[in-house]
Protein backbone atom coordinates (compact mmCIF):
# COMPACT_ATOMS: atom_id res chain seq x y z
CA UNK A 1 0.00 0.00 0.00
CA UNK A 2 2.86 2.42 0.83
CA UNK A 3 4.67 1.16 -2.76
CA UNK A 4 1.15 2.33 -4.28
CA UNK A 5 0.85 5.33 -2.23
CA UNK A 6 4.46 6.71 -3.23
CA UNK A 7 4.32 5.81 -6.80
CA UNK A 8 1.02 8.14 -7.03
CA UNK A 9 2.30 11.16 -5.57
CA UNK A 10 5.61 10.58 -8.12
CA UNK A 11 3.33 10.68 -10.96
CA UNK A 12 1.21 13.45 -9.66
CA UNK A 13 4.82 15.69 -9.30
CA UNK A 14 5.41 14.89 -12.35
CA UNK A 15 2.19 16.21 -13.64
CA UNK A 16 2.48 18.97 -12.19
CA UNK A 17 6.01 19.82 -13.16
CA UNK A 18 5.23 19.24 -17.10
CA UNK A 19 2.21 21.23 -16.63
CA UNK A 20 3.96 23.93 -14.55
CA UNK A 21 6.65 24.30 -17.15
CA UNK A 22 9.38 26.91 -15.63
CA UNK A 23 8.75 26.01 -11.96
CA UNK A 24 11.38 28.51 -10.88
CA UNK A 25 8.92 31.51 -11.40
CA UNK A 26 5.92 29.62 -8.87
CA UNK A 27 8.22 29.73 -5.75
CA UNK A 28 8.80 33.77 -6.18
CA UNK A 29 4.96 35.78 -5.66
CA UNK A 30 3.21 38.22 -7.90
CA UNK A 31 4.44 40.60 -9.17
CA UNK A 32 7.58 38.79 -10.80
CA UNK A 33 9.93 39.76 -13.23
CA UNK A 34 13.46 38.59 -15.00
CA UNK A 35 15.63 39.83 -17.77
CA UNK A 36 15.68 37.75 -20.66
CA UNK A 37 19.09 36.06 -19.97
CA UNK A 38 18.34 32.58 -19.36
CA UNK A 39 17.66 30.24 -22.32
CA UNK A 40 14.25 28.43 -20.44
CA UNK A 41 12.70 31.69 -19.23
CA UNK A 42 13.54 33.14 -22.84
CA UNK A 43 11.64 29.75 -24.44
CA UNK A 44 8.98 30.23 -21.83
CA UNK A 45 7.86 33.71 -22.67
CA UNK A 46 8.50 33.09 -26.67
CA UNK A 47 5.88 30.03 -26.17
CA UNK A 48 3.60 32.55 -24.47
CA UNK A 49 4.06 34.93 -27.58
CA UNK A 50 3.03 32.06 -30.24
CA UNK A 51 0.12 31.26 -27.99
CA UNK A 52 -1.00 35.39 -27.62
CA UNK A 53 -0.82 35.25 -31.72
CA UNK A 54 1.83 37.66 -32.16
CA UNK A 55 4.09 38.29 -35.05
CA UNK A 56 7.54 37.84 -36.09
CA UNK A 57 8.32 35.64 -32.91
CA UNK A 58 10.92 33.58 -34.31
CA UNK A 59 12.63 36.84 -34.80
CA UNK A 60 11.96 38.22 -31.96
CA UNK A 61 13.96 35.28 -30.51
CA UNK A 62 16.87 36.01 -32.56
CA UNK A 63 16.86 39.25 -30.91
CA UNK A 64 16.83 38.43 -27.57
CA UNK A 65 18.98 35.78 -28.27
CA UNK A 66 21.88 38.12 -30.03
CA UNK A 67 21.52 40.01 -26.82
CA UNK A 68 21.27 37.72 -23.98
CA UNK A 69 24.71 35.96 -26.04
CA UNK A 70 26.87 38.60 -26.31
CA UNK A 71 26.24 40.95 -24.02
CA UNK A 72 23.92 40.34 -20.83
CA UNK A 73 24.95 37.40 -20.30
CA UNK A 74 28.41 39.20 -19.71
CA UNK A 75 27.06 40.41 -16.89
CA UNK A 76 26.34 40.17 -12.94
CA UNK A 77 22.24 40.70 -13.77
CA UNK A 78 19.70 38.31 -12.64
CA UNK A 79 19.06 35.32 -14.69
CA UNK A 80 15.74 34.02 -13.28
CA UNK A 81 12.27 35.32 -12.15
CA UNK A 82 12.76 37.30 -9.07
CA UNK A 83 10.34 39.74 -6.84
CA UNK A 84 9.77 42.70 -8.89
CA UNK A 85 11.33 44.73 -6.49
CA UNK A 86 14.39 42.77 -6.40
CA UNK A 87 15.24 43.19 -10.19
CA UNK A 88 18.28 45.27 -9.79
CA UNK A 89 21.71 45.63 -11.85
CA UNK A 90 23.89 48.12 -13.78
CA UNK A 91 21.73 48.01 -16.66
CA UNK A 92 24.32 50.09 -18.52
CA UNK A 93 26.73 47.21 -18.07
CA UNK A 94 25.64 45.78 -21.43
CA UNK A 95 26.19 48.82 -23.57
CA UNK A 96 30.25 47.58 -23.99
CA UNK A 97 29.55 44.32 -24.44
CA UNK A 98 27.24 44.93 -26.92
CA UNK A 99 29.42 48.11 -28.52
CA UNK A 100 32.40 45.42 -28.65
CA UNK A 101 31.00 42.68 -30.81
CA UNK A 102 28.09 44.65 -33.01
CA UNK A 103 29.21 47.38 -35.66
CA UNK A 104 25.30 48.31 -35.59
CA UNK A 105 22.32 49.64 -33.31
CA UNK A 106 20.81 47.86 -30.88
CA UNK A 107 17.14 47.60 -31.07
CA UNK A 108 14.44 49.46 -28.04
CA UNK A 109 11.35 49.50 -26.83
CA UNK A 110 9.22 50.97 -29.99
CA UNK A 111 11.40 49.16 -32.55
CA UNK A 112 10.20 45.69 -30.42
CA UNK A 113 6.41 46.20 -29.80
CA UNK A 114 6.50 47.45 -33.58
CA UNK A 115 8.31 44.00 -34.79
CA UNK A 116 5.78 41.85 -32.52
CA UNK A 117 2.72 43.77 -33.07
CA UNK A 118 2.84 42.88 -37.30
CA UNK A 119 -0.04 42.58 -39.10
CA UNK A 120 -2.13 43.16 -36.08
CA UNK A 121 -1.54 46.72 -35.99
CA UNK A 122 -3.25 48.50 -38.94
CA UNK A 123 -3.01 51.68 -38.83
CA UNK A 124 -5.60 53.53 -41.58
CA UNK A 125 -4.43 56.93 -42.41
CA UNK A 126 -0.77 56.80 -41.68
CA UNK A 127 0.96 60.08 -42.06
CA UNK A 128 3.46 59.61 -45.28
CA UNK A 129 6.19 61.65 -43.74
CA UNK A 130 8.27 62.38 -40.61
CA UNK A 131 9.38 65.85 -40.02
CA UNK A 132 10.68 65.55 -36.27
CA UNK A 133 13.61 64.60 -34.00
CA UNK A 134 12.44 62.45 -31.77
CA UNK A 135 12.88 59.29 -33.39
CA UNK A 136 15.90 59.97 -35.25
CA UNK A 137 17.83 56.97 -33.47
CA UNK A 138 15.28 54.62 -34.15
CA UNK A 139 14.76 55.75 -37.98
CA UNK A 140 18.56 55.47 -38.25
CA UNK A 141 18.24 52.00 -37.26
CA UNK A 142 15.74 50.69 -39.08
CA UNK A 143 16.75 52.23 -42.64
CA UNK A 144 19.73 51.12 -42.23
CA UNK A 145 20.18 47.51 -40.53
CA UNK A 146 19.44 44.51 -42.33
CA UNK A 147 18.64 43.18 -39.35
CA UNK A 148 15.83 45.88 -39.21
CA UNK A 149 14.06 45.23 -42.64
CA UNK A 150 11.09 43.88 -41.37
CA UNK A 151 10.44 47.48 -40.07
CA UNK A 152 11.59 49.65 -42.20
CA UNK A 153 8.58 48.48 -44.74
CA UNK A 154 6.05 49.61 -42.12
CA UNK A 155 8.12 53.44 -41.25
CA UNK A 156 5.68 55.28 -41.63
CA UNK A 157 3.08 53.36 -39.58
CA UNK A 158 6.05 53.15 -37.06
CA UNK A 159 6.29 57.35 -36.86
CA UNK A 160 2.68 57.64 -37.04
CA UNK A 161 1.95 55.82 -33.75
CA UNK A 162 5.37 56.52 -32.36
CA UNK A 163 6.44 60.25 -32.83
CA UNK A 164 5.81 63.42 -31.86
CA UNK A 165 1.78 64.27 -31.72
CA UNK A 166 0.07 67.81 -31.02
CA UNK A 167 -0.45 68.19 -27.69
CA UNK A 168 -4.48 69.18 -27.73
CA UNK A 169 -6.03 72.18 -25.50
CA UNK A 170 -7.44 69.53 -23.35
CA UNK A 171 -3.92 68.82 -22.71
CA UNK A 172 -1.59 65.64 -22.66
CA UNK A 173 -3.99 62.75 -21.44
CA UNK A 174 -5.81 63.21 -24.41
CA UNK A 175 -3.12 63.26 -27.23
CA UNK A 176 -2.35 59.69 -27.86
CA UNK A 177 -6.02 59.13 -27.51
CA UNK A 178 -6.71 61.68 -30.29
CA UNK A 179 -3.64 60.06 -32.19
CA UNK A 180 -5.27 57.15 -32.75
CA UNK A 181 -8.70 58.19 -33.51
CA UNK A 182 -7.14 61.07 -36.19
CA UNK A 183 -4.77 57.79 -37.74
CA UNK A 184 -7.26 55.22 -37.47
CA UNK A 185 -4.62 53.13 -35.59
CA UNK A 186 -6.14 49.53 -33.85
CA UNK A 187 -4.57 46.50 -32.56
CA UNK A 188 -6.66 43.82 -33.36
CA UNK A 189 -5.96 41.53 -30.51
CA UNK A 190 -8.57 40.29 -27.98
CA UNK A 191 -5.34 39.48 -25.31
CA UNK A 192 -2.69 41.85 -26.92
CA UNK A 193 -2.37 45.37 -26.09
CA UNK A 194 0.02 48.16 -26.39
CA UNK A 195 1.66 49.99 -23.11
CA UNK A 196 2.62 53.55 -24.08
CA UNK A 197 4.55 56.32 -21.53
CA UNK A 198 3.51 59.03 -23.35
CA UNK A 199 6.05 62.25 -21.92
CA UNK A 200 5.56 66.20 -23.14
CA UNK A 201 8.81 67.34 -25.17
CA UNK A 202 10.72 69.75 -23.36
CA UNK A 203 11.87 71.98 -26.53
CA UNK A 204 8.36 72.00 -28.26
CA UNK A 205 4.48 72.00 -27.45
CA UNK A 206 4.33 68.24 -28.63
CA UNK A 207 4.24 64.65 -27.12
CA UNK A 208 5.98 61.93 -27.83
CA UNK A 209 5.99 57.67 -26.90
CA UNK A 210 9.02 57.77 -24.59
CA UNK A 211 8.36 53.82 -23.72
CA UNK A 212 6.27 51.14 -25.19
CA UNK A 213 5.72 46.95 -24.25
CA UNK A 214 3.52 44.91 -24.90
CA UNK A 215 0.56 43.56 -22.21
CA UNK A 216 -0.56 39.84 -22.40
CA UNK A 217 -3.87 38.81 -20.72
CA UNK A 218 -2.27 35.40 -19.77
CA UNK A 219 -5.63 34.61 -18.06
CA UNK A 220 -3.92 33.60 -14.63
CA UNK A 221 -1.74 36.72 -14.74
CA UNK A 222 -0.88 39.60 -17.36
CA UNK A 223 2.45 39.54 -18.67
CA UNK A 224 4.61 42.41 -20.02
CA UNK A 225 7.19 42.78 -22.67
CA UNK A 226 9.50 45.62 -23.18
CA UNK A 227 12.81 46.05 -24.09
CA UNK A 228 14.43 48.68 -21.75
CA UNK A 229 16.55 51.12 -24.21
CA UNK A 230 19.17 51.06 -26.80
CA UNK A 231 22.05 48.61 -25.08
CA UNK A 232 19.77 47.27 -22.52
CA UNK A 233 18.10 44.17 -21.71
CA UNK A 234 14.86 42.79 -22.70
CA UNK A 235 12.89 42.42 -19.41
CA UNK A 236 9.34 39.80 -19.22
CA UNK A 237 7.39 40.42 -15.89
CA UNK A 238 4.44 38.97 -14.77
CA UNK A 239 1.18 40.89 -13.00
CA UNK A 240 -1.57 40.38 -10.99
CA UNK A 241 -3.56 43.42 -12.45
CA UNK A 242 -2.71 46.41 -14.64
CA UNK A 243 -3.00 48.70 -11.17
CA UNK A 244 1.00 46.70 -10.59
CA UNK A 245 2.16 47.97 -14.21
CA UNK A 246 1.34 51.80 -13.98
CA UNK A 247 3.23 51.27 -9.97
CA UNK A 248 6.47 49.71 -12.02
CA UNK A 249 6.38 52.19 -14.48
CA UNK A 250 5.73 55.05 -12.48
CA UNK A 251 8.59 54.25 -10.16
CA UNK A 252 10.85 54.65 -12.92
CA UNK A 253 12.77 58.07 -12.73
CA UNK A 254 13.25 58.25 -16.69
CA UNK A 255 9.91 59.00 -17.82
CA UNK A 256 8.92 61.01 -14.87
CA UNK A 257 8.32 64.97 -16.52
CA UNK A 258 10.72 67.95 -16.22
CA UNK A 259 9.76 70.67 -13.57
CA UNK A 260 6.60 72.65 -14.90
CA UNK A 261 5.80 69.93 -17.37
CA UNK A 262 2.34 67.95 -17.39
CA UNK A 263 2.74 64.30 -15.59
CA UNK A 264 3.84 61.67 -18.19
CA UNK A 265 0.56 59.75 -19.04
CA UNK A 266 0.43 55.51 -19.48
CA UNK A 267 -1.49 54.33 -21.98
CA UNK A 268 -3.32 50.63 -22.73
CA UNK A 269 -3.75 50.80 -26.18
CA UNK A 270 -5.75 54.59 -26.62
CA UNK A 271 -6.83 54.30 -23.21
CA UNK A 272 -5.59 56.51 -20.18
CA UNK A 273 -4.05 54.11 -17.53
CA UNK A 274 -2.18 56.21 -15.52
CA UNK A 275 -0.14 59.23 -14.46
CA UNK A 276 3.19 59.13 -13.31
CA UNK A 277 2.95 61.78 -10.68
CA UNK A 278 6.65 62.64 -9.39
CA UNK A 279 8.57 64.91 -11.57
CA UNK A 280 12.42 64.83 -13.04
CA UNK A 281 13.62 66.80 -9.49
CA UNK A 282 11.67 64.81 -6.72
Amino acid sequence: MKKMICILFTITAVGLLACCGNTQSLTVPLPQAAYLIDDAIIDEVCSSLVKSGLNNTDLYKEWVKDFSDTAAKKTELPRQWVAMNELKGDLYACADYWEASHSYSDANCRMTAMLLMGDLLRIDNPKREYDGTYLMMDIDAIENETKYSVLKAREFDFTTLFGEIEIPESGLSDALPQNWKEHGIHLDSKNVSLISVVMEDTMSPCAFVGHAGLLIDEGEYLLFLEKLAFEQPYQATKLHHINDLVVMLSSRPEYAAEDGKEPSIICQNDKVIGRIETNYYD
